[in-house]
């Protein structure tokens, strides 16, 4: 009868965390998408009628042309940032980590304004290279820097996977350096493809680098095409819902191709392996990864924040005064409370999901797999597409939600919930599944379980990716574009109408202010809520010295 009990309160649980994902992703989705066959789903009545029959074929031939350009171009960086933090030891490691780490947490319109400020220059606007920026080159190149954070872990991981042992032994039996060379790099096509693929999906569903160079340059993308046929009056959901089909189509077949090629790489480069040794660079090398760094950190975060910051401390006749005004300030605060709360909420769902597949006698574990899978594909949406999903499914009379603070929050947790998820699961997987149930069986409380155990060992790797997501969220601009109320403007539409409206000195003040307050409450949050709250746990616990041990060995 207790087991009976324990497997019941598992379902339930489980049902409740499907519930979550299905009311927070599959029934907005599913909703929109099917505006196209469904056209009476639209939100107020005759908003299909406008609708026409085709897709902008400008558009898409754009987005497919130049995001499979970005995804070309990341490959050779993204290898060598990969090969040089993975299989190298050299001085500048940290650093090339530390501007990669730059360039993912800056935001793409924050980066793309940073350059549009370089360039207004009159002998840069005027001359080659400032009609090269405004065209499809520096789209292209915009978004190739922003892709190469995710494209050096790719390709670390496919460094990771060659092995030392396939290295020893290339060294051994091909005596010719460039057949060794030739033969890694077959090795490395499963990689670079994933690469590929990943950097194709980003680049097609990039909205900041649309909103704001794409647009100024008047270069029709389909992921800005979505947004305007959804804030230009006559609304047209029905063609926003097609055009959305071509990113999600698109997003989901390099998915397939992902795995398939993942699939690949381990087939070839299968057999025990162990983490390859590192070895001394060269000259030659030496210099190559110098200049990549320097490159990555110019390109991606110097130039751009220095710009914003010599841009913030002057006019620019166009009224601006030097200070910040009661809107920008109101954007920094809203964006403060939606980002703190976003992101409790989804480190916390994130957290419950992983925990599922820690029972010791496997219940849960099929219900967390498929919501890892579900929550997964949440990746492959972009924000424009699940913000114009919850105007569909959130604007009726039972869940009349648009226009609301809640339902930006229950966005800003639904889309980032992947990233928590994709974060915490390896320190989750590495979690001994005995320590719990050995406790269980010594009649240690769920509570004590998850207080004495759990939290000793997570807490350090929660917060950051409590961090990683808060900072994500202060600056999010697709969804708060879509969905945020009257009046309510984040800090991602305040800046973007600065942009918009040239007041290029009024955004750099507020865009430079306000990372100082994400970067000092992210530091505050990462820093001393572990030190505090594992401190006192210790003190009650009466144990010194374990618990940091045991999150070095486990996390």
């Amino acid at each position: 009868m207790r087991r009976l009990i324990g497997a019941v309160g598992t379902c339930g649980s489980s049902a409740l965390f499907g519930a979550v994902i299905a009311v927070s992703f599959l029934y907005p989705l599913a909703r929109f998408l099917l505006l196209p066959l469904m056209p009476d789903w639209a939100p107020l009545p005759g908003l299909g009628t406008v609708s026409g029959l085709g897709l902008s074929s400008e558009a898409l031939g754009n987005t497919v042309r130049l995001s499979t350009e970005a995804g070309l171009l990341v490959i050779p960086p993204g290898l060598l940032a990969g090969f040089l933090l993975e299989r190298r030891r050299w001085r500048g490691a940290g650093l090339l980590s530390a501007a990669l780490w730059g360039v993912f947490l800056m935001p793409s319109y924050l980066l793309t304004m940073g350059w549009q400020i370089v360039m207004a220059a009159p002998f840069l606007t005027d001359g080659p290279v400032g009609r090269l920026f405004y065209g499809e080159a520096g789209i292209v190149a915009l978004l190739t820097v922003k892709g190469l954070a995710f494209s050096s872990v790719a390709a670390r991981a496919g460094w990771h996977a060659v092995g030392a042992d396939m290295d020893a032994a290339s060294r051994v039996h091909v005596p010719a350096a460039w057949r060794r060379a030739w033969l890694t790099l077959r090795l490395l096509l499963p990689v670079a493809g994933s690469m590929f693929a990943i950097q194709m999906v980003a680049a097609s569903q990039d909205f900041g680098i649309a909103a704001t160079l794409g647009a100024q340059a008047h270069i029709p993308l389909v992921i800005y095409a979505i947004y305007q046929n959804l804030s230009t009056v006559p609304l047209d959901f029905i063609q926003a819902a097609r055009l959305s089909w071509v990113l999600v189509l698109l997003a989901l077949a390099a998915l397939v191709v992902q795995a398939a090629l993942a699939r690949r790489g381990t087939t070839t480069a299968g057999g025990h392996r162990h983490r390859s040794g590192t070895l001394a660079c060269g000259g030659g090398m030496i210099v190559l990864a110098w200049c990549l760094t320097v490159g990555v950190l110019l390109a991606g975060v110097v130039v751009p924040l220095l710009a914003l910051a010599v841009q913030a401390m002057g006019d620019t006749g166009a009224g601006d005064r030097l200070s910040i005004d009661g809107d920008g300030w109101r954007g920094i605060g809203l964006s403060l409370r939606y980002a703190f709360v976003s992101a409790v909420f989804a480190v916390l769902l994130a957290a419950l999901i992983l925990g599922g597949r820690m029972r010791a006698d496997g219940s849960g574990r099929v219900v967390a797999r498929m919501l890892l899978w579900l929550t997964s594909a949440n990746m492959a949406v972009p924000g424009v597409i699940l913000g114009a999903a919850y105007v569909i499914a959130f604007n009726g009379r039972v869940l009349s939600l648009y226009g609301t603070p809640a339902l930006l929050i229950l966005a800003y947790t639904a889309s980032h919930l992947p990233i928590a998820i994709r974060f915490l699961d390896a320190p989750f997987a590495q979690l001994h599944r005995g320590l719990g149930e050995a406790a269980r069986v010594h009649g240690v409380s769920l509570a004590r379980r998850v207080e004495r155990i759990y939290v000793p060992l997570l807490l350090r790797r929660l917060t950051w990716a409590w961090g990683m997501v808060f900072v994500t969220l202060f600056f999010e601009l697709p969804l708060s574009e879509i969905l945020y109320p009257a009046g309510g403007a984040p800090l991602g539409v305040t800046l973007l109408s600065l942009d918009d409206t040239l007041h290029y000195g009024a955004e750099a003040r507020l865009a430079l202010v306000a990372m100082g307050i994400c970067l000092a409450a992210t530091a505050v949050a990462t820093i001393l809520v572990p030190r505090l709250v594992t401190g006192s746990g210790l003190e009650r616990t009466g144990g010194s010295g374990k618990a940091p041990t045991l999150e070095q060995e486990n996390v």
